[in-house]
C-alpha cells in the first residue's frame, strides 16, 4: 500500500511538473483608459459633440418656428373672439396655420429621433472603429514586454477585481497607440 502511494504521488508529480515549468507572464490594461487617452478617439469624440451641437442649434430653430406660429395662433384666436371682426376669412387662415403647426412639430419630431439615432450609431460605431487599433497596440506591449496574458480590467469588467501596479500596462498602451497614429 505504501508503494502504492509513493508511485501515485510520483505520477501525480509528473504530471503537475510541466504547469510549473511553464509560467505565465500576466498583466492587466484598462482598455476604458486606453480607449479615452487614444487621441484618434478624442478627435472622434470631438466631431460627434460638434454634431450634437449641429443637432441642437437645428432643433432650437425648429422650436423658435414653432413659437412664432404659436403665437401668431393665439393672436388670431383674439381676433376670431372679437366680434366686431368678420372672421370667416380668419377662421380659415387660422386652420391653416393649424395645419402648418402640425407639419412643423412632426418635422421637428422627425428630424429629433433621426438626429438621436444617428448619434448613437456613431456611438456605438465609436468603440468598434478603434477597439482592433487597441487589440494591435495591447499586441505591441505583450510582445516587447513578453507577456502571455494581458486581462481587461476596466471598472465595468468583473473578470479582474485587482492587479497590482507592476501588471498594468495601460499607459505603455496608449502611448504605443498614439506613437503609431503620429507616424501616418
Amino acid at each position: 500500500m505504501h508503494k502504492l502511494m509513493l508511485i501515485l504521488s510520483s505520477l501525480a508529480f509528473l504530471f503537475l511538473m510541466p504547469s510549473f515549468s511553464f509560467a505565465q507572464k500576466v498583466a492587466v490594461v484598462d482598455v476604458q483608459k486606453v480607449f479615452d487617452g487614444y487621441q484618434k478617439v478624442k478627435e472622434a469624440r470631438a466631431r460627434l459633440d460638434k454634431s450634437k451641437k449641429i443637432a441642437m442649434e437645428e432643433l432650437e430653430i425648429f422650436r423658435a418656428e414653432m413659437e412664432k406660429i404659436v403665437k401668431e395662433l393665439k393672436e388670431m384666436e383674439d381676433k376670431i373672439k372679437n366680434p366686431n371682426i368678420d372672421s370667416t376669412d380668419l377662421r380659415k387662415k387660422y386652420q391653416e396655420k393649424v395645419e402648418k403647426a402640425k407639419v412643423k412639430q412632426d418635422d421637428m419630431v422627425s428630424y429629433d429621433k433621426r438626429a438621436k439615432a444617428t448619434i448613437s450609431q456613431r456611438q456605438r460605431n465609436l468603440l468598434v472603429e478603434h477597439l482592433a487599433d487597441i487589440r494591435k497596440a495591447v499586441q505591441q506591449v505583450a510582445g516587447a514586454k513578453g507577456f502571455d496574458l494581458i486581462l481587461n480590467s476596466s471598472e465595468t469588467q468583473l473578470g479582474v477585481f485587482y492587479a497590482g501596479d507592476k501588471f498594468n500596462v495601460t499607459e505603455e498602451v496608449i502611448v504605443t497607440l498614439n506613437a503609431d497614429k503620429s507616424k501616418k
